[in-house]
């Protein structure tokens, strides 16, 4: 009978205190989440909201422009070549393909060619290149725009529409991606003048990367750019000495390593640049444009240089690993 009492105590006591108010505890969590919710999908989706909002505008006050330029590349069955695209650049290549049709801000493809892929393509953000063409005195040949809808089977792309973009422009195209490191050391290069690709291996390099560049000091260096499969942009760091011809048509030997994640070794290759462009970098700077005319072959003890078409093979592949995730 003395313990019923207690706890009858026991519960009048504390029922008498505690009390939820359920309601009152969900609208706070309404009042906070949701916006914060709101944010982070507006934040994540800023660039496709945003390309919307102006194209809505630009369809409104531009539309027999666009409707013009838009009938010409689905009448004269224009090839395009679609591409992932970012602020780093052109990225992963998806297909070829022809705008079968454009229908209520949607240009739906007829796929020539398709790239196998296994990333989700919704609402990416992609670039289309074609051949160049001429309207009104302006010069087009691309344009950057979204996917708006896609089907596959397994990696095989099966269907793919863009939404119609905001406008036609020029841009000037290249051949290869091109790739940048965000370690300098993840890419050495050495560089000897091109007189001396008989017997480069015999002699030090006139030019060459370091190991700890921010050591260094004010000891004359190499720094790489970026790099793809076509050539490689650097610069010549505290230029000072003699140095190899670095004038426009110069030929310069490039032994170059770039850091292998997956095996954690350095790949390398030597090939014979040619300088494309010369120009000024930061704190007298000398920047070179070298692109990649021959790939160097080891016969024996010597090498043998072989003329590449459009860029080194080997390199594109190991490249090609980069870019894979877009």
């Amino acid at each position: 009978m003395v313990r019923s009492n207690y706890l009858h105590e026991v519960q009048r006591t504390f029922g008498g205190t505690v009390h939820w108010d359920v309601m009152g505890f969900l609208s706070q969590i309404f009042l906070v989440v949701v916006p914060m919710v709101l944010v982070i999908v507006l934040w994540h989706y800023r660039q496709i909201f945003t390309f919307r909002i102006i194209r809505f505008f630009v369809r409104l006050f531009c539309a027999r422009r666009r409707a013009l330029v838009e009938k010409y590349l689905v009448e004269r069955g224009v090839l395009v070549e679609v591409s992932l695209y970012s602020n780093d650049g052109i990225g992963k290549r998806l297909c070829s393909a022809r705008i079968a049709k454009v229908v209520d801000g949607e240009m739906h493809l007829q796929l020539i060619e398709t790239s196998p892929m296994v990333a989700r393509l919704k609402s990416a953000r992609v670039i289309c290149l074609m051949k160049p063409f001429a309207y009104s005195g302006q010069r087009i040949n691309a344009f950057v725009t979204f996917i708006s809808h896609m089907k596959r089977r397994g990696i095989v792309l099966k269907e793919l529409s863009l939404s119609t973009p905001i406008r036609y422009k020029h841009i000037i195209r290249r051949r290869h991606v091109r790739q940048r490191f965000s370690r300098e050391e993840a890419v050495r290069v050495k560089a000897w003048s091109g007189s001396r690709k008989k017997n480069f291996w015999r002699a030090r390099p006139d030019l060459q990367t370091v190991n700890n560049p921010a050591q260094y000091g004010k000891g004359m260096r190499l720094a790489v750019e970026n790099i793809s499969a076509g050539g490689i942009r650097l610069y010549v760091i505290h230029p000072q000495g003699t140095l190899p011809p670095l004038q426009k048509g110069n030929q310069l030997v490039l032994r170059v390593s770039i850091w292998n994640p997956k095996s954690k070794k350095y790949t390398y290759f030597t090939a014979l640049g040619t300088i494309r462009s010369r120009f000024s970098g930061k704190g007298n700077a000398i920047g070179l444009g070298i692109q990649f005319t021959s790939e160097a072959e080891q016969v024996g003890k010597k090498y043998i240089w072989n003329a590449v078409d459009g860029g080194v093979n080997s390199l594109e592949k190991f490249l090609s690993q980069f870019q894979d995730t877009p």
